[in-house]
């Protein structure tokens, strides 16, 4: 995991939000779909990807994995490990091992998906959270946001509110801070240190 410096956002809170689609998309290596990154680090590494077609994943030894939906229908994964799991709603997160092979079964269409990657003796967390729920929510230990539903509110240190919308992601310093609110529909992956 490297900065990803062609796409100009290793600090890219003074720009505020920023679509995914206006991220560089990267083609798979088997050409089941495309990776957007929104960070790549020594320690953590978060994108989006579509998936287009029925896929095998790439293998990362040694690396946790978390996806969660962000639009579409759903996809299966079958695991190396016998195992056959699902993300078919929104706010839903999905953990494994980058050391097993992955079949990505479509449920009705391409999706997209948030993709947290790290070393697994390094944890980090996605989690969800609903716009109802987040009533002065605090994003003081978050690096990251993606929203997937809904319009959000984003108030960091410098007090200046800024407007998150579905399919945008923020992208936090270390120690920055701040509150995120929604009007009640809104839901969002917040990525953090574990």
């Amino acid at each position: 995991m490297k900065p990803d410096p062609e796409n100009d956002n290793l600090f890219p809170l003074s720009r505020g939000p920023q679509p995914v689609e206006n991220l560089v998309a990267q083609a798979w290596k088997n050409g089941g779909g495309l990776t957007r990154v929104i960070v790549s680090g020594e320690e953590w590494r978060l994108s989006v990807a579509e998936i287009t077609q029925d896929s095998a994943f790439s293998r990362f030894p040694g690396i946790s994995r978390q996806i969660a939906l962000l639009t579409g229908q759903g996809v299966r994964l079958r695991l190396s490990d016998g195992t056959e799991r699902k993300v078919a709603r929104v706010g839903e997160i999905l953990t494994f091992s980058g050391d097993l092979d992955v079949e990505a079964i479509l449920v009705d269409g391409p999706v997209q998906v948030v993709n947290l990657m790290h070393p697994a003796d390094r944890p980090w967390r996605m989690e969800a959270v609903q716009g109802g729920d987040a009533s002065g929510f605090e994003v003081s230990a978050a690096r990251a946001v993606v929203v997937a539903q809904g319009c959000w509110v984003f108030e960091g240190a410098s007090g200046q509110p800024r407007t998150c919308v579905a399919g945008a992601y923020l992208v936090l310093p270390e120690g920055s801070g701040g509150r995120l609110e929604s009007d009640g529909d809104g839901l969002l992956y917040c990525v953090a240190p574990g």
